[in-house]
């Protein structure tokens, strides 16, 4: 059986933000209503729901991670304080030196 975050395609790492655009594009692709003609896109979709229930909450996917041994070496960055260094040392210094994430172009 595969992985919750295979099922998601996402990475262990990957913050609930992520997690939960992955969960909404692969519920309108996998969605039995938008494959008629296949037998196990029930099986599918029912699959990508569990996935979504246990990683969108927090303390089910710590629980889930120590089960199947996942460490997790990161912390989510939000609120004040929370950018990385390289953006701390550039404040008020001009432009940032690092971007926290890139967004791919649409299209």
């Amino acid at each position: 059986m595969k992985s919750f975050y295979e099922t998601l395609e996402v990475s262990p790492s990957a913050s609930i933000v992520v997690i939960r655009a992955a969960y909404r594009c692969l519920a309108q692709q996998e969605h039995p209503d938008k494959n008629p003609n296949t037998e196990d896109a029930g099986e599918r979709m029912l699959n990508v729901n569990r996935a979504y229930a246990v990683l969108s909450d927090i303390e089910k996917r710590e629980e889930y991670d120590l089960s199947q041994g996942i460490t997790q070496d990161f912390h989510e960055r939000r609120g004040p304080g929370s950018a990385p260094p390289a953006m701390r040392k550039s404040r008020g210094k001009g432009p940032p030196t690092a971007r926290p994430f890139a967004f791919r172009p649409l299209g």
